[in-house]
């Protein structure tokens, strides 16, 4: 059971609301909540405050090893629907679909890349984290 629950937290950490079910249905509220908020708060900050660590190593080992001719800026479908997505409904949208949606990942590096002058990211990202998983884990516990 202890180690099932480690291994909630970490999925938690990526993937918020695909974790939640299978913790509402395992633990006890208190348990699930305390699983699932945590989990999601430490993947914000790991992400948040890490971020540019992991991009940095990666621009020196990898970038700079495989550099070769700068190419041109290509719009493609991906990155018309994540700039329409942040045009349309701008930061706040991100930050409350990051958990439901959005992986906790991408969500953070959407913020980081499109937003860098906000300083309340990881309150507000929390904050969302700590909403979806009141309403997931009752919602998975109690009515479903």
């Amino acid at each position: 059971m202890l180690l099932e629950g480690i291994g909630y937290f970490f999925l938690s950490t990526v993937k918020f609301a695909v974790a939640t079910l299978p913790i509402a249905r395992r633990f006890s509220y208190a348990e699930g909540l305390l699983i699932s908020i945590l989990g999601g708060i430490l993947g914000i900050a790991f992400f948040l405050f890490l971020w540019d660590k992991i991009l940095h190593v990666w621009r020196i080992y990898i970038v700079r090893s495989t550099k070769k001719k700068k190419k041109a800026f290509k719009i493609n479908k991906k990155k018309r629907r994540i700039i329409k997505l942040k045009n349309k409904y701008g930061y706040w949208s991100i930050v409350m679909l990051t958990p439901l949606i959005i992986s906790i990942p991408i969500g953070v590096f959407l913020l980081l890349q499109y937003y860098k002058s906000t300083k309340y990211k990881f309150l507000h990202l929390s904050l969302s984290v700590i909403f979806w998983g009141f309403t997931l884990i009752s919602f998975f516990k109690y009515i479903w």
